[in-house]
């Protein structure tokens, strides 16, 4: 039986996808707890993984 996982970007990655600096995206979650709306996962160590389907969906203009 084969789990499922969801698709994740790190911040380099999703930077790259809304074409942004990864800088942009840590402050913006440190200064609102968010980056337009996506909230990364958080793994031990301080590794951020983002949801791709959030962040193809931002950067198609799809979310607000």
């Amino acid at each position: 039986m084969q789990i499922n996982t969801p698709r994740r970007y790190t911040t380099s990655e999703a930077a790259a996808v809304v074409r942004y600096q990864p800088q942009t995206l840590r402050r913006e979650l440190c200064l609102k707890g968010h980056f337009h709306g996506i909230r990364p996962a958080k793994l031990p160590g301080g590794r951020l993984l983002w949801d791709a389907a959030k962040v193809d969906a931002l950067a198609s203009g799809e979310v607000a």
